[in-house]
C-alpha cells in the first residue's frame, strides 16, 4: 500500500502532465529547483502545505480536491480565454444528479465566456 505522501506525489505528477507542464515550471511556480520538484515527484521530498496550496492554485482546484482524487477521477482541462488553464474533477462513482450539475455549471461557465468574446469582437468591429 502507499504513503500518503506516495498517493500525493502521483497525484501532482499526474496534473502536471494533464496539464503539459514540464517540471521545470511547476518548479518555478514552488521556487524551487526542478531536482527538488523532480524529489517530490517520486515521493522522496514531503510537501510543505504552503507548496499543496501553490500546486493546487496552479491548477486551479481546491486544495480539498487534490486529496479527495483517487483512480475513479476523471480530471478535465479547460482553456479560459484570458489563456488560464482550470482544472474540472468528475468521480466516475458520482451520483447522475453530480454529474449533471458539473455539466449545467461548465455550459453555463463557457456560456459566458462566449458571450464575453463576442462582445470584445463587436467593440474591435466597431473600432474598424
Amino acid at each position: 500500500m502507499m504513503s500518503t505522501q506516495e498517493l500525493i506525489a502521483s497525484k501532482i505528477r499526474i496534473l502536471r502532465e494533464v496539464h503539459n507542464y514540464t517540471q521545470e515550471h511547476v518548479a518555478n511556480v514552488l521556487d524551487i529547483s526542478q531536482n527538488t520538484y523532480s524529489l517530490i515527484e517520486k515521493g522522496e521530498t514531503k510537501l510543505t502545505v504552503d507548496r499543496l496550496e501553490r500546486l493546487a492554485n496552479l491548477y486551479q482546484m481546491e486544495l480539498i480536491d487534490l486529496f479527495r482524487m483517487n483512480e475513479h477521477t476523471y480530471i478535465h482541462t479547460i482553456t479560459h480565454s484570458n489563456g488560464i488553464i482550470g482544472t474540472q474533477q468528475l468521480t466516475v462513482n458520482q451520483t447522475p444528479e453530480e454529474e449533471r450539475k458539473l455539466y449545467i455549471d461548465t455550459i453555463s461557465r463557457l456560456e459566458r465566456e462566449n458571450d464575453k468574446l463576442h462582445k470584445l469582437i463587436e467593440k474591435l468591429t466597431e473600432k474598424m
